[in-house]
């Protein structure tokens, strides 16, 4: 469940060199769950 979080955190934050978000963005997070559960949401840089 904190794996995305996580991985934005780390890509912010400069951690993950091959990675970048710039001014202007959009980032999605998405997410399936094992039944008919289905999440979303989009940040603007």
């Amino acid at each position: 469940v904190a794996t995305v979080p996580t991985l934005f955190d780390f890509v912010r934050k400069h951690q993950m060199p091959e990675h970048q978000l710039n001014a202007g963005d959009v980032v999605v997070f998405a997410s399936v769950g094992a039944g008919m559960n289905i999440n979303a949401v989009c940040y603007r840089m």
